[in-house]
């Protein structure tokens, strides 16, 4: 960016790297790029931190971002990087706006909109709000104001002057290094992100435990380490955080009937959203601020079987009250439909199961030998338990023997059959 002074290189040795440090949430994105603890420094100009270079024209430029726009003054809350690098500078911009969100951008300098996909990848980048060292810095310009103004003469990798400004003098190869290194991590880890909920898979018996995996993935499906998810639903853990494969687990507990249900969200995660802040001159330089958080949800259910109840036919007999083995039953629905049938046990005892619940009906087939058969009972099903039903059986009553009589014919004569 142009300057109206030529300004003073900022103080090396300010550790950054481009893992994001979120508040004091570290969201680190992928292997070997884990956050560090934050870094305070001072800016030694009241630009920012980055390297003075020269301009198209010759004049001093400032290769990094500023502090806060319009204010050019050290110790600024936030930094601005240049999303116009062909217009002049802060200076020249007169009143800057509050910071706002830009889900969309158009870039001055190539005339046309900017892919939504650059646009994550320079939110990713400016989301830190930790103060750079100068090459980590000027290599954040480099790629911020490339993804800004694609196609330009000021875009990596092989713009004319992108190129000028990481071959300057005084601005080390390191730069260079970095740059590639966030564009890498840009090209991988840019959201818009989504919370992935891995449900077991088939039909969960109720009050069933099972593992649920968990993950959340860039724009793309690149797994991000080291988010913090918090959970609601089937679940009894509340928070989990993804480890270093970016994969989380919990355990859920399916309910009674119905489905197992698990939400999850993250709140953290780096914004794929622009903040920018635009000065009251349009001919002055728009400024990309850091700093930004997105989210992302999800709800998945599993199926949890029905868990129909019961009937249990106790057969007893009327007189003893002991036990009747070998009596055949069957159970009919409230249609008449037959829709079991079984014998008692030794223990008098006949068992349905997996009845869906309603009205029944306990009708006795077969009785024992010298009893009655019991008038048939309605019952009704619900969830779950079983219900029972006692069946008592009667003796069948004992008539009166009847008596035999004598039958005497005359004498031993047999009767005559014919002549």
């Amino acid at each position: 960016m142009s300057l109206s002074s030529s300004p003073r290189r900022a103080h090396p040795g300010r550790r950054f790297r481009p893992a994001l440090l979120l508040g004091t949430t570290a969201v680190a994105l992928g292997a070997g790029l884990a956050a560090g603890p934050a870094q305070t420094a001072v800016a030694a100009d009241k630009y920012g931190p980055g390297y003075t270079i020269n301009d198209t024209d010759g004049k001093p430029s400032h290769f990094g971002p500023i502090g806060k726009p319009g204010s050019l003054y050290p110790n600024a809350k936030y930094l601005g990087y240049c999303a116009d690098p062909h217009l002049p500078g802060a200076a020249a911009g007169g009143h800057y706006g509050p910071i706002t969100k830009f889900a969309t951008w158009k870039s001055k300098l190539a005339g046309k909109a900017v892919p939504a996909a650059n646009i994550a990848k320079a939110a990713l980048i400016a989301t830190d709000l930790r103060q750079p060292t100068d090459a980590q810095a000027a290599a954040a310009d480099a790629v911020i104001t490339s993804w800004l103004n694609p196609g330009t003469t000021y875009a990596l990798p092989s713009g004319k002057r992108a190129l000028e400004r990481l071959n300057s003098p005084g601005v080390p190869a390191k730069v260079k290094m970095l740059a590639a290194q966030y564009m890498r991590i840009a090209d991988r880890y840019a959201g818009p992100y989504k919370v992935n909920i891995h449900m077991p898979a088939g039909t969960l018996k109720p009050g069933a435990k099972a593992h649920v995996a968990l993950d959340v993935t860039s724009a793309t499906g690149h797994k991000i380490s080291n988010v913090k998810l918090n959970l609601s639903g089937a679940t009894r853990t509340e928070k989990v955080s993804t480890g270093p494969t970016g994969t989380a687990t919990t355990t859920i507990t399916a309910p009674k009937k119905g489905t197992a249900t698990v939400q999850a969200t993250a709140k953290t995660l780096p914004a794929y959203t622009l903040r920018a802040q635009i000065p009251s001159n349009p001919n002055a330089q728009r400024y990309i601020v850091t700093g930004g958080l997105s989210s992302a949800q999800a709800t998945a259910h599993a199926k949890v079987s029905n868990a129909h109840g019961g009937l249990k036919v106790i057969k007893t007999a009327a007189e003893s009250h002991k036990a009747m083995a070998g009596v055949q039953f069957e159970v009919k629905d409230h249609r008449g439909a037959v829709v079991a049938k079984g014998t008692t046990d030794r223990q008098g005892v006949w068992q349905v199961k997996g009845l869906k619940p309603g009205s029944y009906t306990v009708h006795e087939i077969r009785a024992a030998e010298g009893y009655q058969l019991a008038p048939d009972k309605r019952v009704s099903v619900g969830d779950f338990a079983a219900t029972n039903v006692s069946v008592t059986d009667v003796k069948i009553p004992k008539g009166t023997a009847p008596q035999g009589h004598a039958v005497h014919l005359p004498g031993n004569v047999l009767p005559q059959t014919g002549a």
